[in-house]
């Protein structure tokens, strides 16, 4: 299987200038996050490893927030210190791709493909396809009974039509006789493959929407927002807690070191009852550089950590483990959060754990990109006013969160 693909992210967003400013067209907010965050998503889901992002303008705000690694995705940047089109663009990106075959979307563009429906038509480009009605924002295809595309129409009104949806399975071989740096995509490759009968359609019913334009762009906002209870989840999910600000009061500069330093905050142990009936299991993923500091011992965490449970289960609820990081900020390890550590040491003691199917609850932004990394839906609540946040939902303590699951259950 195909396991790269590049993203053409480099984007003016010349269009969205009365909605989207001083940020690349692929990093305009979509509900608190970036458009090509929701791209990254659909392809870590897709099964993709590596994606290489070809950026330009102000390329360093999208290197900035989804570094080297994100979904469990590596993640490489083809830099175009000037425009160099479509095809430019490509053609460097293509430097970074270790395999003969890869995806290519627009940064610009959602559509729900099934990319191993690309890959398996075995020719050296394939583009996902669309069917409009009514619309004249695109140019149309002229498609033979087999889909083999014989013609680009230039744009004019349409009453149906398929058009091209920006996501093609390509072969490297495609670019071996360019020696250009800059040029179209659309016209130096896709136009002379459609003259001979070597460019192919798949087409397509999943959800399209390009977002160059705003009354497109606030629509796509209004469609990818699905409330907390569309999650659908079941027994089959794992609910990740941070600990300090979440179950238990935050103590400012200090730790929580013994029990009569420990409040639980008022309705968690209710909460936690609650969450028992809908998940698997619950784990609490928790930094403690106390311990690091030498301010406390594993013990006397282990003492805490067993009255927590102790009070939740004279509520009928129960916490299946407690992981903690004890190492220092300054050390740098991926075991504490916003590192994974945590989370893949609680998939190796309980291997049916799938992040696709996990909630991770936290009140910090490390909290909910430790979530993001691992492909989690997160949650952040609000207790220390962080209502700017990466999160998937936020809410204001785990009482609503609990409450508004189980009135879906």
């Amino acid at each position: 299987m195909i396991s790269e693909a590049i993203v053409l992210a480099g984007g003016f967003g010349t269009r969205l200038q009365s909605v989207v400013q001083d940020v690349p067209k692929p990093m305009a907010d979509i509900n608190g996050k970036p458009f090509i965050y929701y791209l990254l998503k659909y392809l870590s889901e897709q099964g993709i490893k590596k994606v290489v992002l070809s950026v330009g303008y102000k390329h360093e705000l999208i290197k900035d927030f989804f570094g080297e690694h994100y979904l469990q995705m590596d993640i490489k940047y083809a830099i175009e210190d000037e425009p160099l089109g479509t095809g430019g663009a490509i053609k460097l990106a293509l430097d970074q791709i270790d395999n003969d075959q890869c995806f290519v979307l627009n940064g610009d563009t959602y559509f729900d493909v099934n990319l191993i429906d690309l890959e398996r038509n075995g020719t050296d480009c394939v583009l996902a396809s669309k069917e409009m009605n009514n619309f004249d924002r695109y140019g149309s295809l002229e498609l033979t009974a087999s889909d083999v595309i014989t013609n680009f129409n230039e744009k004019k009104f349409c009453e149906s039509g398929w058009i091209n949806g920006g996501t093609y399975c390509i072969h490297k071989n495609l670019f071996s006789s360019i020696s250009k740096t800059s040029f179209s995509f659309e016209e130096e490759v896709l136009t002379p493959l459609s003259r001979t009968g070597q460019l192919i359609a798949v087409k397509s019913k999943g959800y399209f929407m390009d977002i160059g334009i705003p009354e497109d762009y606030a629509q796509f906002q209004k469609d990818i927002y699905k409330p907390i209870t569309e999650l659908n989840i079941d027994k089959s999910w794992t609910l990740f807690l941070d600990r300090d600000g979440v179950i238990n009061d935050r103590l400012i500069d200090d730790y929580v070191k013994q029990l009569n330093e420990l409040s639980i905050l008022e309705g968690v142990p209710e909460a936690i009852t609650k969450f028992n009936g809908i998940f698997k299991r619950i784990v609490v993923v928790t930094n403690q550089q106390g311990i690091g500091k030498g301010m406390m011992d594993e013990n006397d965490l282990e003492i805490i950590h067993g009255y927590m449970n102790n009070i939740f289960e004279d509520k009928g609820g129960k916490v299946e483990k407690f992981y903690f990081a004890p190492q220092l900020v300054k050390d740098g390890s991926n075991y504490r959060k916003p590192g994974t550590g945590m989370g893949l040491h609680a998939q190796k003691d309980f291997p049916d754990i799938e992040f696709n199917k996990c909630l991770m609850i936290g009140d910090s932004e490390s909290d909910i990109e430790f979530g993001m990394k691992l492909g989690m839906k997160t949650i952040m609540l609000t207790t220390i006013g962080n209502v700017s946040t990466k999160a998937d939902y936020i809410f204001d303590n785990l009482q609503t969160v609990a409450k508004q699951l189980t009135n879906n259950t």
